[in-house]
């Protein structure tokens, strides 16, 4: 099995939205959805909150993930108001020292921790099953 340390999961926020601008800090349900995904994130019984980045520019976010003591990638002006451009919008997959990436996105604050939770158990039962089948693998290359 793979190491839960090795996973990397990450959030990426911005203000500057244009369908919805200031999406992530506008009221919901009393609280917000960037603060919405941070306190579910902190309820999981798997993943380690070292391991959760927020990925973001603007002061406001970086004050948010501050207060609530997670990691911070603060990525570039330009990469948060680039629409298309992968390499520039995705400029911390190089930079921090993890094998595997979980991208989050808090525009769906429905989802349950559990999902999510269950979902890393599939990912790790996968790898498992990957890493004990190395020629089925292959086979399939």
């Amino acid at each position: 099995m793979k190491n839960i340390n090795d996973i990397l999961f990450i959030c990426q926020a911005r203000l500057e939205s244009e369908r919805v601008p200031r999406k992530m800090v506008r009221p919901f349900c009393g609280t917000t959805l960037i603060d919405i995904l941070i306190e579910k994130l902190k309820k999981s019984s798997i993943i380690p909150f070292k391991n959760v980045y927020l990925s973001v520019h603007d002061k406001e976010l970086i004050d948010i993930g501050i207060k609530h003591n997670v990691n911070i990638f603060q990525r570039s002006k330009e990469s948060a108001l680039a629409e298309n451009s992968i390499p520039l919008i995705y400029e911390w997959c190089d930079k921090l020292p993890y094998k595997y990436i979980v991208l989050l996105n808090a525009c769906n604050p429905l989802l349950t921790i559990k999902t999510i939770d269950d979902f890393i158990k599939f990912l790790e039962a996968e790898m498992a099953w990957e890493a004990d089948n190395p020629d089925f693998i292959k086979s399939i290359e």
